[in-house]
């Protein structure tokens, strides 16, 4: 806990599953959060884009029951996959 004179308390957070993919075509990694199970090298549709249409992916890594204070990226921007392909 902070101390009050610092100006409050962190918020809580609860724990995630991130995912970090990567697009067909493109080099640069993207974390995910995921709500469903998915394991390394599985292919997934995720939001990619101003649109946030589904994009094939590749899973290159997941880490799960991580604290929303330590994520790779912001909670509030995170989007979230979308599904598992087949």
């Amino acid at each position: 806990m902070i101390h009050s004179m610092s100006g409050g308390v962190l918020s809580e957070y609860g724990t995630y599953t991130f995912v970090k993919v990567k697009f067909d075509g493109d080099e640069r990694p993207y974390w995910y959060v995921c709500d469903f199970e998915v394991e390394e090298g599985d292919r997934v549709s995720a939001p990619f884009g101003v649109g946030g249409l589904g994009k094939p992916a590749t899973v290159l890594r997941v880490e799960l029951n991580v604290s929303g204070q330590v994520a790779p990226i912001p909670i509030k921007r995170a989007k979230r996959l979308l599904q598992k392909l087949q």
